[in-house]
């Protein structure tokens, strides 16, 4: 069966789905930079990847970081972008070599934006809860996840993980990332439950077997020493971002690959 045509067809309640796809455009969703709504709370929006890859932004260029580090992994498959916000993201991977990518988002102005502005053939948008996919098992070859954990309380988080796994296929992949609560400044009104390595790596361990932790980090000297530095705007560019294995502990991202447990 060709999932591309007819993956809806995996879907355990096709016409709720369907209400979703057809759903009109708010054209009052303008472009912005950080779109807030009812739903969630925070959405980053970029106007193109290029210039977000030239912004001096911390925050945009952490998001794209994850993005273009996760893109060789996907390429050829079928992936659920969970949490996908505006679309960036999900168009990035959809663009770069994916197979299939599903994105899915609980706030309905967010997916209509994407939708609207980052649309690709081999692309389809749902809004809809990440802790109750509608999805049949074992149906995704890799699935991402960026900066959604930490928007959940801790009963949340659990069912969430927990949908990843049954949705996600026999020798698939999970590529998820959230803020490092040891490094975070703990100020976002919109994060419900940090978390630390620790507690990252045990959330994720209840149900995937984990074959990398990995921590997101900035080479450029002094900045950590800045006062609010991580809401603040520093000279910053893409190349001062990096992913790294050694003392992830101490990065301000934390960044996890596992495969589901059976």
């Amino acid at each position: 069966m060709d999932r591309k045509l007819n993956f809806l067809k995996g879907i355990k309640n096709p016409k709720r789905i369907i209400h979703h796809l057809i759903t009109l455009i708010d054209d009052k969703f303008k472009l912005t930079e950080v779109a807030k709504t009812r739903e969630g709370g925070q959405r980053i929006v970029i106007n193109s990847w290029d210039s977000a890859k030239d912004s001096r932004d911390f925050v945009i260029l952490a998001h794209i970081q994850r993005y273009e580090w996760v893109l060789p992994y996907v390429k050829g498959l079928y992936v659920l972008d969970a949490g996908c916000g505006s679309g960036y993201g999900a168009y990035h991977l959809a663009k770069g070599g994916a197979n299939l990518v599903v994105g899915i988002d609980i706030s309905i102005k967010a997916i209509n934006f994407a939708r609207k502005y980052y649309k690709a053939k081999n692309l389809f948008y749902l809004q809809g809860d990440v802790c109750n996919l509608g999805f049949k098992d074992n149906y995704f070859d890799a699935i991402v996840s960026f900066d959604v954990l930490e928007h959940l309380n801790s009963r949340d988080q659990e069912m969430f993980v927990s949908e990843l796994a049954r949705v996600l296929n026999i020798g698939g992949t999970l590529y998820i990332g959230c803020p490092n609560a040891t490094v975070s400044m703990k100020n976002n009104p919109h994060h419900l439950k940090e978390l630390t390595k620790i507690e990252f790596m045990s959330l994720i361990a209840k149900n995937f077997s984990i074959i990398k932790i990995l921590g997101q980090d900035i080479l450029k000297d002094g900045i950590r020493q800045k006062e609010n530095w991580l809401n603040v705007f520093y000279d910053l560019s893409f190349q001062d971002l990096v992913i790294v294995e050694e003392e992830c502990d101490k990065c301000y991202g934390l960044l996890a690959i596992c495969k589901a447990k059976r």
